[in-house]
C-alpha cells in the first residue's frame, strides 16, 4: 500500500453532521416483505425491497427479485438495474396520467415459504400539488448552541385529499479541512511542492437522499394547504454548509388511505407504544401476495404526479477555530529514504509548541470524507 505524507499550511476543521432519523418498523414475531416507494408519473419511480425479521431470531431469506409497473391498458414499465437486487429505478416520464397503475413484484428469494409474486392495488393518479414556497432561514451563531439552517415548505392542492408526501435529493460542495502545500511523489521518492496550485483532492461533491419521506395532512376550506412547514434542519457546522448546497424537492399528493397507513407506521416507529396504537402487523397496506393473500406485506404504493423545486444555498458555514502555520520541508538525511526521513522528522515535532503539524489523509484529501470528484454538470461554481 502506498504511503503518502502531506505537509500543510491550513486549518484543521471538525464539522458535525446531521442525519435524518430513519424509522424501523417494530415487530414482535412477524416477518415479512417491506416495499418502499411510489409510482411517480412523469418522473423516475424508485422502489426498494427489504424484509423485517421476527425478534425470535428466526432467519429470513435475503430479499432479491424484480419489480415493474403495469397500467390498466397492459403497458409495462421495467426498471434500470441499479447495481443491487433489491433497489430499482423505473422511468415513468412518458407514462400517461389518465390511466390506473399498480406495482408488480417477483421475488427470486422468497421471504416466507414459497411466495414469489406480489401486487399492489390499482391506483388512480393523484394530481400534483402546487409548491407555493420553498425557502430557508438560518440562526446566528451565539457560541452557546448549535445554529441551524431551517428549510420550509408550503404546498396547496385544490383537488387533492389534503395529504402530502415529499422527499428530496441533496448535493453539496465542500473542501478538505486543510490545504496541502507539498506532496510525496512515490515514483521519485521526493517531496514536491504544489507551487501555489490547488491540490487535486481539495474540492469534492457529496450526494445524498432523504432517508424518510416527509408526510403532512391539511384540513381547511377552499382548498387544502400546508404553510411554512419545517421539513429539514442542517447544522451550520455541518460540512453541507461549507461552500455550496443544493436540494431538489419532489412533492406529491397522496390519498387519505395512504396517509393513514404511513402515519400509523411513523407513530409505531418513533414512539414507545400505547394501548391505542395498532400493532404493526395489523397495519394493512395495499400490497398483497398473489400466492397467499393472508401473508403480511408492509408498504403502500400510491400513483402520483410530482411537483419539483430546486434550491441552492450559499455557504452559511461556521468553522471551528482555525490553526495556521507553514510546515517547512525536512532537512535531507543522507543514506535514508524520504519516507524514513519524514517519519523521523515527524517524531521531532511538538504540536503543543508550534502550530506547524502533520496530518493524515482525512485532513487534506476530500475523498477521504466520503465525497467524490464527480462535479455535477449544472454546478454554478468554478471549483474543480
Amino acid at each position: 500500500m502506498k504511503k503518502f505524507v502531506l505537509f500543510i499550511f491550513a486549518f484543521v476543521a471538525l464539522a458535525g453532521c446531521v442525519y435524518e432519523f430513519d424509522p424501523v418498523i417494530r415487530v414482535d414475531e412477524t416477518s415479512g416483505l417491506v416495499v418502499e416507494g411510489d409510482i411517480l408519473i412523469g418522473d423516475t419511480t424508485r422502489i426498494t425491497l427489504s424484509s423485517i425479521e421476527p425478534l425470535s431470531g428466526e432467519n429470513v431469506n435475503q430479499v432479491s427479485g424484480w419489480v415493474w409497473v403495469e397500467d390498466d391498458s397492459g403497458n409495462e414499465y421495467h426498471p434500470e438495474f441499479m447495481g443491487s437486487s433489491n433497489s430499482f429505478n423505473i422511468d415513468m416520464t412518458k407514462a400517461s396520467p389518465d390511466r390506473q397503475y399498480r406495482l408488480r413484484i417477483r421475488l427470486t428469494a422468497p421471504v416466507n415459504g414459497s411466495s414469489t409474486f406480489y401486487s399492489s392495488s390499482w391506483r388512480d393518479v393523484q394530481k400534483a400539488p402546487a409548491i407555493d414556497d420553498f425557502s430557508y432561514t438560518y440562526e446566528a451563531d451565539d457560541y452557546n448552541s448549535d445554529p441551524f439552517v431551517h428549510l420550509w415548505l408550503s404546498l396547496s392542492s385544490q383537488e387533492g385529499s389534503g395529504c402530502f408526501r415529499w422527499d428530496f435529493e441533496e448535493i453539496w460542495e465542500y473542501h478538505a479541512d486543510s490545504l496541502a502545500k507539498y506532496y510525496y511523489d512515490v515514483s521519485t521518492d521526493r517531496v514536491r511542492s504544489y507551487d501555489g496550485e490547488i491540490p487535486p483532492l481539495y474540492w469534492c461533491w457529496a450526494y445524498a437522499g432523504s432517508t424518510q419521506a416527509g408526510l403532512a395532512i391539511a384540513k381547511s376550506t377552499g382548498g387544502e394547504r400546508i404553510s411554512g412547514y419545517g421539513i429539514y434542519d442542517i447544522n451550520r457546522r455541518d460540512r453541507r454548509m461549507q461552500s455550496m448546497y443544493y436540494i431538489k424537492l419532489k412533492a406529491r399528493n397522496i390519498s387519505e388511505e395512504c396517509y393513514e397507513y404511513l402515519h400509523s407506521i411513523e407513530v409505531n416507529s418513533t414512539s414507545t407504544g400505547s394501548l391505542s396504537q395498532p400493532d404493526p402487523s395489523q397495519i394493512i397496506g395495499n400490497i398483497t401476495c398473489d400466492d397467499d393473500p393472508l401473508e403480511v406485506v408492509y408498504g403502500y404504493i400510491e400513483a402520483s404526479r410530482v411537483s419539483i423545486k430546486e434550491m441552492f444555498i450559499p455557504s452559511l458555514y461556521i468553522a471551528p477555530q482555525e490553526y495556521a502555520g507553514e510546515l517547512p520541508k525536512p532537512p535531507p538525511v543522507e543514506g535514508l529514504g524520504i519516507m524514513t526521513r519524514l517519519e523521523a522528522y515527524l517524531n521531532d515535532l511538538r504540536p503543543n509548541d508550534t502550530p506547524n503539524h502533520w496530518v493524515n489523509k482525512k485532513c487534506v484529501e476530500c475523498t477521504e470524507l466520503g465525497g467524490t470528484k464527480n462535479k455535477p454538470s449544472f454546478w454554478p461554481t468554478s471549483n474543480e
